[in-house]
């Protein structure tokens, strides 16, 4: 089952493997960060299915799923009110630390695994990995769930709304 990853924020820092708290922190931070972030373009892909890319602008949200686009208007401030309710502080997240570093696309990123909280609604995942930019905003992620693998690719340079 796919579900929107609209976890939006990290940060920095740690030995490789080490579990910290500071890892957690870098986490949130990112995806505190990813909520804040005035466009950016996500790409989820899950073997045996199309990908499904999503771009947000502002306060909208513009999903694809096959050949047609859907802009989805927001409240203003709501994705940062949603990424608040999935991740309220540091503590729900578990199990953080840093895995090492590599190259995506010409930027460099650290590696984090982490545990998130659980969802009400949603089954529970394994754990999750994100790979932080110099920028400190997520550039990818992995989701192990439903026997499968849940990759989301993100770009942040020159994204635009695809429709008006």
């Amino acid at each position: 089952m796919r579900r929107p990853c609209f976890f939006a924020a990290a940060g920095l820092l740690l030995g490789a493997g080490s579990a910290s708290a500071d890892a957690c922190q870098t986490v949130l931070d990112a995806y505190t960060a990813l909520s804040k972030a005035p466009a950016y373009r996500q790409t989820m892909s899950t073997p045996g299915e199309a990908p499904m890319e999503l771009v947000t602008v502002g306060d909208t949200l513009y999903m694809k799923e096959g050949t047609g686009w859907t802009k989805l208007p927001l409240r203003p401030g709501m994705r940062e009110q949603m990424m608040a309710s999935i991740v309220p502080d540091v503590s729900a997240l578990k199990d953080c630390s840093e895995l090492g570093s590599e190259t995506l696309g010409g930027i460099g990123t650290t590696i984090y695994s982490y545990q998130p909280p659980p969802m009400d609604g949603v089954p529970d995942t394994g754990p999750q990995k994100v790979w932080i930019g110099e920028d400190g905003l997520p550039r990818r992620m992995t989701v192990e769930q439903d026997g499968g693998t849940l990759e989301v690719v993100m770009s942040f340079d020159g994204v635009t709304a695809p429709i008006p």
